[in-house]
């Protein structure tokens, strides 16, 4: 068995217990590109004639352009994997041949202002969840006809996963709504989608809990992440913004002062010091990871997995588990981050720390890794 993932931004291959990075040849390009082209404009934005010209740089450097490079999602293509990814302001897809690992890339879609994110693929079509700037909604790619859409609307679909029994697309989804100055989400709901008859049924839904990342496996049984809903909202308070508007103009008044000092004086008011050198900031991200709309306490989780007696306690919460439905619900792991259900029933699966293979309730785990996610199965 081979295992593909995503970590840290960055490509991984398992196989058979050895970890090896999955290189992208269109990243590089484009990297050394986005450096080329720093390099050729570094004489406009540095120096004493870039001062008095009034275009030097006021931040900390220049841009790194790893930085500009977002992994998105990987999925099973034959033997290989393809990958959705944003390179600047484009979106990207393009497959790689892992039994030809420095092969270059073979592109199948690229389009200015468009992010490509979950992705799946069956007999020569993809399944996309795309977004425009605006929401996100299901497409489907077909190699020989081309694009169609197939979800729109004021809601959100995500992870799409073509179906091991049938055609249909499996995703979640989450119904948006307007208040005054605030924007509200439903809780995730699983749709299918049947492309040939052109029909949407809800298979799972429940006001008080998300349903994330569906599959079914070839004997119908589903499988999803079920977490407790929250109410995210986009915009805060009214009265917090008030209260905090004071505050806000004074870091603006000191950040505007700092820039002068660094343009007629050279120096930093902050004392030069580079924003990733603070230890603080480090410590706290290490202990409170950002993931999906929400703070992730990674210490806390772990602690509280392992006091309620998971063998491998993971860094997601222990409310979020991971279930089969084969008319009634069944808790295979809690603190799951992302999975994957192989051909034999038994599950792959990421809880942030570890990648684990669970097999008749027994869990063995693969490799330590950190936040791995989009799980890519290549079975031999």
């Amino acid at each position: 068995m081979k295992l593909a993932y995503i970590s840290d931004n960055r490509m991984y291959l398992w196989d058979n217990g050895k970890i090896s990075e999955i290189h992208s040849e269109r990243v590089n390009h484009y990297t050394e590109t986005v450096r080329s082209i720093q390099k050729n404009k570094e004489w406009k934005e540095t120096g004493t004639g870039a001062q008095f010209m009034g275009t030097a740089r006021v931040d900390d450097g220049e841009i790194d352009p790893t930085a500009l490079v977002h992994i998105n999602r990987l999925a099973k293509s034959g033997n290989g994997i393809i990958f959705s990814m944003t390179l600047g302001d484009m979106g990207a897809i393009y497959r790689k041949d892992l039994s030809k690992p420095d092969s270059a890339d073979e592109h199948i879609f690229t389009e200015i202002n468009t992010v490509p994110v979950g992705i799946s693929e069956k007999n020569g079509r993809l399944a996309l969840a795309v977004g425009y700037g605006g929401g996100t909604h299901i497409s489907v790619y077909d190699y020989k006809k081309g694009w169609s859409e197939i979800t729109d609307g004021d809601s959100i679909e995500e992870e799409p996963v073509w179906s091991e029994t049938d055609n249909r697309i499996f995703c979640s989804t989450v119904g948006m709504a307007i208040s005054g100055n605030r924007s509200v989400v439903s809780p995730r709901s699983v749709l299918a989608l049947d492309i040939e008859a052109g029909s949407m049924e809800e298979l799972f839904a429940d006001e008080n809990y998300d349903y994330l990342r569906p599959q079914n496996d070839s004997d119908g049984n589903f499988y999803y992440i079920k977490q407790p809903y929250k109410i995210k909202e986009d915009k805060e308070p009214l009265w917090k913004d008030i209260l905090l508007f004071p505050v806000r103009i004074i870091r603006a008044l000191a950040g505007l002062l700092n820039v002068f000092s660094i343009i007629f004086g050279g120096e930093s008011l902050r004392g030069g010091k580079k924003r990733n050198g603070n230890a603080k900031i480090k410590e706290k991200s290490e202990r409170e990871l950002f993931f999906e709309g929400r703070i992730l306490e990674a210490k806390k989780n772990e602690k509280e997995n392992a006091s309620k007696g998971e063998k491998n306690p993971g860094i997601l919460p222990y409310s979020r588990v991971l279930m089969k439905n084969d008319g009634s619900e069944t808790v295979i792991k809690r603190g799951v981050l992302d999975y994957k259900v192989l051909s034999d029933g038994s599950i792959v699966c990421s809880d942030g720390k570890h990648l684990l293979h669970i097999k008749d309730g027994e869990e063995t785990v693969l490799a330590k890794t950190k936040l791995a996610r989009s799980l890519c199965v290549i079975e031999e």
